[in-house]
């Protein structure tokens, strides 16, 4: 496993964030534990809690337990609640950490992510509260809305959680740079987004048209678009997701990219990926089809 700087702090952090979201708690606590277990065997020390599930918590820190502290980075997102509801307030953000905390068996937080704020959500008090909080170490930020442009130049977050993929539009490249120039840690999401770099299924042919005395017109040849990144799909021994995470750790203001895994040989096959080169010719082939992409929106 490759290993980059988190920030100026010393601290070095795996390539890859495991994430411990909702899928994985759906696996269940022997499947979570050994996910858990995979992962720091290939050299993963940085882990997401995603997801508020109590078996997830709990069975998630007990295998995390088992490694010198020190040694992870651990981050919670803050934001919907089991009951749909978000409650951003210093009593609500209170009562989110210290169930996971307690959960967990964990001492701290490396990082407590505010996940997608809306403008007037995010009580000064929190931010006040979150910063003066022992059991934190950084505070981060994760959303798509236009605000995020004043919380990432606000001075009052430590990290930003952002979609690293190829096709990135202008405005979230503009969050990246951003983010570089107030040098917050940056950690990549969504680096392989499917619908976007998947094949799209063909719509069936239309039924033929009935001619003269009921006999069918002549076939009529419809060209279907073409994929511009289908080659990701038939490149000789790689999969498509390890090529898209692969491109996005040639970026080297990313401290991590976040990935999601449900079994070991999953996050075994990603790891592996971060140690191997990609073809010498893809990085060309991906920024010509993202720009065949953009003139075909």
């Amino acid at each position: 496993m490759r290993f980059r700087p988190l920030g100026e702090s010393g601290t070095a952090v795996s390539a890859i964030t495991l994430t411990l979201d909702a899928s994985v708690a759906a696996t269940g606590a022997s499947n979570i534990r050994e996910l858990v277990y995979g992962a720091l065997e290939e050299g993963v020390n940085s882990f997401h809690i995603d997801s508020l599930d109590p078996t997830l918590i709990r069975t998630a820190g007990q295998a995390l337990a088992e490694v010198d502290r020190d040694l992870l980075q651990i981050s919670l997102i803050i934001g919907p609640l089991p009951n749909g509801r978000r409650d951003f307030s210093v009593e609500g953000v209170n009562a989110v950490l210290g169930a996971v905390l307690n959960a967990s068996g964990l001492r701290y937080m490396d990082a407590v992510i505010m996940d997608d704020p809306a403008e007037n959500e995010l009580p000064a008090q929190t931010l006040k509260m979150l910063r003066e909080d022992e059991r934190i170490l950084r505070l981060g930020i994760r959303g798509t809305s236009d605000v995020m442009d004043i919380y990432i130049n606000s001075g009052r977050f430590d990290m930003l959680f952002t979609p690293c993929h190829i096709q990135l539009d202008a405005r979230q490249r503009g969050w990246m740079r951003s983010a570089r120039e107030q040098q917050l840690v940056i950690l990549g999401t969504e680096y392989y987004p499917e619908a976007l770099l998947n094949p799209a299924k063909p719509a069936p042919p239309p039924e033929p048209a009935k001619g003269i005395f009921g006999l069918p017109k002549k076939k009529v040849f419809i060209e279907e678009p073409l994929n511009p990144f289908a080659f990701l799909h038939t490149t000789p021994g790689w999969e498509a997701e390890d090529l898209c995470l692969a491109h996005a750790l040639l970026d080297p203001s990313l401290t991590s990219v976040i990935v999601r895994a449900t079994n070991v040989p999953h996050i075994r096959r990603l790891a592996m990926a971060c140690e191997r080169d990609m073809p010498v010719s893809m990085p060309a082939q991906l920024e010509m089809a993202r720009v065949a992409a953009s003139r075909a929106a």
